[in-house]
């Protein structure tokens, strides 16, 4: 697909963002997330009951923007086998929980069966 605009080609992102800012303003955004804080759905039953999903993330969605997203962290753990550091090794099994259940799942992707971390 060709387009004669190079800026969308280069930014689709940045160029959809501008075309939806122009059509639909910031307080049209935030009435429809306040109004999905109190979203409901009718159950098969007929009751009409709160829609904790649509609640959920629209308080997600206004957290993100207000104070922020919390960080995200994760531990990366690389295993380098050397045949004279085996307790090296298992001194890095014993002090890491995330060590150990990277082992167990390469283990049981390899046909190792279950293993209890």
């Amino acid at each position: 697909m060709t387009t004669s605009n190079n800026s969308i080609s280069a930014n689709p992102s940045a160029a959809i963002a501008a075309a939806l800012g122009k059509v639909i303003s910031p307080e049209r955004i935030a009435t429809a997330l306040l109004d999905a804080l109190t979203a409901t759905t009718v159950a098969r039953s007929g009751v009409v009951e709160p829609d904790t999903r649509s609640r959920l993330q629209a308080a997600s969605i206004i957290l993100a923007y207000t104070v922020g997203k919390p960080v995200e962290r994760s531990e990366n753990v690389s295993i380098i086998a050397d045949p004279d550091s085996r307790l090296d090794i298992q001194e890095r099994l014993r002090s890491s929980p995330a060590l150990r259940e990277q082992l167990a799942r390469s283990l049981a992707e390899a046909g190792g069966g279950d293993i209890d971390v």
